[in-house]
């Protein structure tokens, strides 16, 4: 079976493995770690993404804030729904 956190943040041209760290109740806030450890790219809060969910629904997001540092390959940010995806 897939893990329903497991998904991958879509960035332009960009794709990047991501987990959902947490749901923060109303609103459409949630926490989500990004792991680009295998590629040049390095996110940032302003940033607009589309989340794929393990079940292939999209979800258009934007980075308000970065919450942890882990290094230069992953950090958890928190992000806001914009609406549904492209996909």
């Amino acid at each position: 079976m897939t893990d329903p956190n497991s998904i991958t943040a879509h960035f332009d041209e960009v794709s990047i493995p991501a987990t959902i760290t947490a749901l923060e109740g109303g609103g459409g806030y949630m926490r989500v770690t990004l792991n680009w450890q295998n590629t040049a790219f390095s996110p940032a809060p302003g940033m607009e993404s589309e989340l794929e969910m393990h079940d292939g629904g999209r979800f258009r997001v934007t980075l308000l804030e970065q919450i942890t540092d882990t290094g230069k390959t992953s950090a958890e940010f928190r992000m806001k729904l914009l609406g549904r995806g492209r996909g």
